[in-house]
């Protein structure tokens, strides 16, 4: 079968001309979002993010989009018990995320699942080695992953360098008039 000759001047002008290359990174604010700094802690949202220990604990249903902040400690190769804790680490499809940058322990951790490129590219520290250790905020579905509670099908994310998490407050909580002390 042969394809007429205007016809694949036509599939060749649309490719050299008509589709251009798309940021995926820009469509899934994966750099866009990196100016809005997070405020307080445990809302699930970008301005006040769910915390490692809130993920572990699963005070979270599962299968919620969320935003969740902690420190880039590792990586991990198909299950947590081979768990790399260094900067240097070739595993794109996933980072772990601890509440303290120098955390290496697997328990206290959970693993992010990057599943495209432009994610992997984003947020790996195999792309990545100078976020060892640093802050991170990512959009994902919280999820089983390696057997334990986890971020899956990661939408979106950002690096926040030298970030300390300490500073932010956690979430306000409801006033209650019964549990005031004067």
């Amino acid at each position: 079968m042969s394809i007429p000759k205007t016809l694949g001047l036509a599939f060749a002008f649309c490719i050299l001309y008509a589709c251009e290359k798309v940021d995926v990174d820009a469509e899934d604010n994966t750099t866009d979002v990196a100016s809005v700094r997070p405020t307080s802690l445990g809302e699930g949202t970008q301005s006040s993010p769910y915390t490692v220990p809130q993920i572990i604990n699963e005070q979270i249903s599962t299968g919620n989009t969320v935003w969740v902040i902690g420190y880039a400690v590792g990586s991990t190769y198909r299950s947590m018990s081979n768990a790399l804790f260094a900067a240097e680490t070739t595993y794109t499809s996933n980072i772990l995320l601890a509440e303290s940058p120098s955390c290496t322990n697997t328990s206290a951790c959970i693993a992010i699942e990057l599943t495209t490129t432009a994610i992997q590219q984003s947020l790996s520290l195999a792309y990545h080695p100078q976020g060892y250790r640093q802050c991170i905020v990512v959009c994902g579905q919280i999820g089983r992953y390696f057997g334990q509670p986890g971020i899956r099908n990661t939408k979106s994310g950002y690096w926040l360098p030298d970030f300390d998490t300490s500073v932010l407050d956690p979430s306000p909580t409801e006033w209650d008039e019964q549990d005031m002390q004067y």
